[in-house]
């Protein structure tokens, strides 16, 4: 029973750790697929007005 208690303590480094790689993977992801699709309706359509986070989401994303 003393030991079970002990388990308890410990502080949460592992969790954290997952979480802000799982959020830092999920955030680029997202940025790739909206790069993606900027860059499909820019190449499909010349005159296309790009808004500001279209644009960035180009900018920031180094594979497109």
């Amino acid at each position: 029973m003393v030991t079970a208690s002990k388990t308890n303590t410990k502080s949460p480094v592992k969790g954290m750790f997952l979480f802000f790689i799982s959020f830092i993977f999920s955030m680029s992801v997202l940025i790739y697929f909206f790069a993606w699709d900027s860059a499909n309706k820019i190449n499909q359509n010349k005159d296309y007005q790009v808004s500001w986070l279209e644009g960035g989401s180009i900018f920031i994303c180094p594979l497109h």
